[in-house]
């Protein structure tokens, strides 16, 4: 005699000699013979697996069978909890505990709403959520074939293995792009190195993605071609005089190089203009000798205006020899009052008149 303890959580089929010969329910149940053996199986578990001859002995009020298409996806839930995921195929699952339940969903239809007791049980793969920021938009694609563009949210895709669901986010800010050290040769044949900076937006996510491998290299590529083609036909002193109209020039032909890529320009810059050292030194020595005969010319246009009021002065007085002598006796005056002791020698027939003059500047003094 053998004795077999089922607890309340367990199921148990009793084998003879490896078949399966009949179902045990919790209890303890009193065997005779030789050869018994039995196969347990935990009912918290819900899934199982058994092979045709242990599922036929079980009880239909213990299992149900479940059968997934391709296109179908099941939530198994235990007091109203997720407990587990079904995929495509055939299931079987425990439904002695009245509170389990299941969900058949459909690929083809809305994504459940995922929980956080949800994301415990689902696959890594099955479900994609994609968070769009306000700076991103998104382009989704299945198989490789582009379904639409999502704005700033949250989204949640099924992605399935056999039509993944791809999201290419694309950042639709204003981007800098610099352009440095690129080395050019003007029309007088002087090698410069310029280093420019282009200002671009996207403004179509779709095209962007869909025209070029990189919107920036592309970009990139049009403005150093631009500028090539641009100084090569300037002089350099058309360049250094000019660089409005060159960055301007740039900006019309570099915006309709790359209107084909979705991408809206702002502005092209010349940054830096780098020369080398022989043409600094020979610039520099050109500039010295601007600005020292800008400065003679200064000069001489000062004299020369300095010469003429002299000249000016000197007329009026010889047209006028009372203010000549006024100025005279104001001089003596300037020279009296630095100095101790004035002599002042006239002939007599001046005296008359210096004392005369000599009146008029005491009374204009008082």
């Amino acid at each position: 005699m053998r004795f077999i303890s089922v607890p309340l959580h367990e199921r148990a089929v009793l084998l003879k000699n490896g078949v399966p010969i009949r179902a045990l329910a919790p209890g303890r149940h009193f065997i005779w013979g030789r050869g018994y053996t039995d196969i347990r199986f935990d009912i918290g578990n819900v899934v199982f697996d058994a092979m045709p001859e242990v599922r036929a002995v079980l009880p239909a009020s213990w299992w149900t069978e479940l059968s997934l298409a391709t296109h179908e996806r099941a939530i198994v839930r235990v007091d109203g909890r997720p407990f587990a995921w079904l995929g495509p195929g055939v299931h079987r699952l425990f439904v002695i505990d009245p509170s389990v339940a299941v969900e058949v969903l459909s690929t083809e239809g809305p994504v459940p709403a995922l929980t956080a007791e949800l994301r415990r049980v689902l696959p890594p793969k099955e479900i994609l959520e994609v968070k769009v920021q306000p700076h991103e938009r998104g382009i989704v694609a299945i198989e490789g074939r582009i379904e639409r563009v999502l704005d700033p949210g949250r989204y949640a895709f099924w992605s399935p293995t056999e039509t993944p669901v791809e999201v290419t986010m694309v950042d639709v800010r204003r981007q800098e792009i610099a352009v440095v050290g690129q080395e050019l040769m003007t029309r007088d044949k002087v090698t410069l190195r310029l280093t420019l900076t282009a200002e671009i937006r996207v403004v179509d996510p779709v095209v962007a993605t869909s025209s070029v491998a990189s919107v920036r290299d592309a970009v990139y590529l049009a403005v150093q071609l631009a500028a090539r083609g641009l100084v090569g036909a300037m002089t350099l002193d058309e360049l250094l005089e000019g660089r409005d109209i060159v960055a301007s020039k740039l900006t019309s032909d570099v915006s309709e190089a790359i209107t084909a890529y979705g991408v809206e320009l702002f502005a092209v810059g010349i940054k830096d203009v780098v020369l080398p050292g022989e043409m600094k030194a020979l610039m520099n020595r050109v500039i010295e000798a601007e600005k020292e005969a800008a400065a003679n010319v200064i000069l001489r246009r000062e004299e020369t205006a300095a010469t003429r009021q002299l000249a000016n002065t000197a007329k009026l007085m010889a047209d006028n020899p009372v203010l000549m002598r006024m100025r005279e006796l104001e001089t003596l005056k300037e020279i009296a009052g630095q100095l101790k002791d004035v002599r002042l020698v006239v002939g007599a027939d001046k005296l008359d008149g210096l004392m005369g003059y000599s009146r008029m500047l005491l009374a204009k003094d008082e």
